[in-house]
């Protein structure tokens, strides 16, 4: 079994992907600057030692691309979806223009994709301090689990719950393979 996984992360400009990119992978203190947009899509790779999926626990290799949330990099997104196997969308509360922007980037990264909605998630991310619940979304994202983090206060729910969330895609790609080697052998 392939324990590796493509996942993308994306949401609006300044939604703090890569912040959250960073704080998932250990490549960096979280709140260490000032804004700086991604440029075009940044690869980072690490490992989660313990995930659990079909009754075993295993080491995932995850690629965690950080997409950027600026729409004229938007010609890249063909080249960066490729073989991709789960989407974790980003957005931050109280901004309906992030809403939105959810909505076209479901339709880009998710439908023309075929992603299953099990291998999405939703993480909306609170400013250190701030309180309340994320905006309500689109029925797109429906069948969706959305998550309200805050990184400084909670950082061990936010890491077991992208765990989770990499479980839950291996199991999909494990059911996928599966079905296509029966659909062989008939």
């Amino acid at each position: 079994m392939q324990n590796k996984v493509k996942i993308l992360i994306v949401g609006p400009p300044e939604c703090g992907k890569t912040t959250l990119a960073n704080f998932l992978s250990e490549a960096a203190e979280i709140g260490s600057g000032e804004y700086r947009p991604t440029k075009g899509c940044r690869i980072i790779e690490f490992e989660i030692p313990n995930v659990s999926h079909n009754n075993t626990t295993t080491k995932a290799e995850v690629e965690l691309w950080d997409v950027s949330g600026d729409r004229s990099y938007e010609s890249c997104w063909p080249a960066i979806q490729k073989g991709v196997n789960g989407v974790l969308f980003v957005y931050s509360p109280g901004r309906e223009d992030h809403v939105r922007a959810l909505d076209s980037l479901y339709t880009h990264f998710v439908e023309q994709q075929g992603i299953q909605e099990a291998q999405c998630i939703v993480f909306c991310l609170h400013k250190p301090g701030s309180k309340g619940k994320g905006a309500k979304l689109s029925n797109f994202f429906s069948q969706i689990p959305k998550i309200d983090i805050q990184l400084e206060e909670d950082s061990g729910s936010v890491r077991r719950d992208f765990s989770s969330f990499i479980a839950t895609v291996l199991g999909d790609m494990s059911a996928i393979a599966e079905r296509q080697e029966n659909f062989i052998l008939q």
